[in-house]
């Protein structure tokens, strides 16, 4: 049985996540450390000690119970042209679970991935016969800004990039570069910009991390 840890579950989200009226699903798990992390509980245990029981906060799903709990909202899905946008952590990292569920849900609801694209191009081919919209959030393409803001060493993420446009088409991704505190500025964004530009990427957003103190409270 497919299962899957997730934290949380928003409905009724326009704007932000893609096309039309979505419900937010987002992930455990996920391969960087980022400084500024907006979900960093997605780093938590999974289970509780017993390694059975899920932490506070968590849930372990089957696609089918996700789907019994976002249909509420099929009718806004249809009248709106929207649908479910896995985010996390990194959902991309729990594809089968997003293919079984694209099975249940039916091709009528578009599935939008927001996603850090820090995995093999597998993935990708797989996830690219399943998502309408691919939301990228490239961090930075300098690998050593890459390595002191994310705590692991630059993917290749050039040729992902490539390989994605090539395999799904420019007009179903959107890339996000973000202005990081500390780590990046104005000359780097406008270095990033020029180079996705020139890869054919035309839907681009510039964003700005805000700065996130360390947690220093051992209960969270």
């Amino acid at each position: 049985m497919i299962t899957a840890p997730i934290f949380g579950i928003s409905r009724l989200r326009m704007g932000t996540d893609g096309p039309g009226i979505t419900t937010l699903v987002t992930f455990m798990g996920c391969p960087l450390q980022c400084k500024y992390c907006l979900n960093d509980f997605c780093h938590k245990p999974v289970f509780e000690a017993n390694g059975k029981t899920p932490s506070k906060g968590v849930s372990v799903i089957t696609p089918q119970d996700l789907y019994d709990k976002v249909k509420i909202d099929n009718l806004y899905f249809g009248m709106t042209g929207g649908g479910i946008c896995f985010g996390g952590g990194e959902p991309a990292l729990k594809w089968r679970f997003i293919r079984s569920f694209r099975k249940i849900c039916g091709p009528e609801w578009k599935i939008t991935l927001e996603t850090c694209l820090h995995y093999n191009e597998y993935i990708i081919k797989e996830l690219s016969k399943i998502v309408d919209l691919w939301i990228v959030d490239i961090k930075s393409m300098e690998p050593i800004i890459f390595e002191e803001y994310t705590g692991v060493k630059v993917a290749p993420l050039f040729n992902r990039l490539k390989f994605l446009r090539d395999i799904v088409g420019e007009e179903k991704v959107v890339i996000k570069i973000p202005f990081i505190p500390e780590y990046k500025d104005e000359h780097s964004v406008k270095w990033e910009l020029s180079k996705i530009k020139a890869m054919g990427f035309t839907h681009i957003e510039q964003i700005e991390y805000i700065k996130r103190l360390p947690n220093n409270n051992p209960q969270n």
